[in-house]
């Protein structure tokens, strides 16, 4: 079993990886988990239950904020910046390609007038930046226990909701308008965005995957998951045993997952934890329009289709 000294290693290089070298040492990262620990568990917490909480985190996610926090002002890396002139450290730079248009996405689902959205997006960025009471910056207060993406939406919808009641005691301007969606609704709009992120890369890669398959394993996807045929029924079509079809649909899935991890690394450049990200996004998101059968239908010989 793997030690916690390890588990947080690993974390660090999945973060490492991720994101790259964000002026973020271990030994930071390390003491970062520990006092996540001792906030959240008991002291009385058995050396298991430590294990499955810090694997838990959201390693990746901690990586990035935690350096954030580290090049804000308060932060003990503020004082680098400073002294070597960087005054947008590359963690926040990375932050803001990674996360600014969704923020911005979230906050016009709230607004109708587009200047509003802008405006309560900057400030929200700002705030993320900027010290509060305790001195150092609220990204700080990020645990890991959920993904980044959902706590930035909590902090949206909850300023969003703060500033409407605001804005409805001290105007009555038009101009000060908004819909505030119900929780699905609010969901929707980040599996949305997760599917704009990935779906280019994996319809890509599905595709290419799907041209190694033969004619013979393309139809007999077709067959069972399109038109829903059973094993014994592809079997008899096929005029082989029924445990020979399920030994080659096994073998057809292994290999266009293998394809696809092969082209999601090596044409589109994405590392080892953002495949996976990516691979259970696509299971678990309904919003992908992906359809592994509409892309095999597109990879088909015209003989194939009759």
């Amino acid at each position: 079993m793997p030690t916690l000294d390890q588990i947080i290693a690993d974390a660090y290089a999945e973060g490492h990886t991720r994101f790259g070298d964000l002026g973020l040492d271990l030994r930071t990262f390390s003491e970062r988990i520990h006092a996540i620990v001792r906030k959240y568990l008991k002291p009385s917490a058995s050396e298991d239950e430590v294990l499955s909480f810090v694997k838990g985190l959201h390693a990746a996610d901690l990586y990035l904020a935690l350096a954030c926090a580290r090049h804000s002002p308060g932060g003990d890396g503020a004082w680098d910046d400073a002294a070597s002139g960087d005054t947008a450290s590359k963690a926040w730079k990375v932050f803001e390609n990674t996360y600014k248009n969704y923020i911005r996405s979230l906050a016009h689902f709230f607004h109708r007038s587009g200047f509003i959205a802008e405006d309560l997006a900057d400030s929200i960025l700002a705030d993320l930046f900027l010290p509060e009471h305790s001195g150092v910056s609220r990204i700080a207060s990020y645990s890991g226990r959920s993904s980044l993406s959902t706590w930035l939406r909590v902090i949206v919808c909850n300023r969003a909701i703060n500033a409407l009641r605001g804005a409805s005691h001290t105007s009555q301007s038009r101009e000060v308008q908004a819909d505030i969606p119900d929780i699905p609704s609010l969901a929707s709009v980040e599996l949305t965005l997760r599917a704009r992120r990935y779906g280019p890369a994996l319809e890509d890669s599905f595709a290419a995957a799907c041209q190694t398959l033969t004619p013979r394993q393309r139809l007999i996807l077709l067959w069972r998951y399109e038109q829903g045929l059973q094993l014994g029924h592809i079997a008899r079509l096929l005029g082989i045993h029924q445990s020979n079809v399920t030994r080659q649909l096994e073998r057809m899935q292994s290999k266009i997952r293998s394809e696809v991890i092969a082209s999601l690394s090596s044409k589109h450049g994405f590392s080892r934890p953002a495949i996976q990200e990516c691979l259970s996004d696509i299971v678990e998101n309904p919003v992908h329009s992906l359809s592994i059968l509409d892309v095999i239908k597109k990879t088909q010989e015209p003989s194939e289709r009759k």
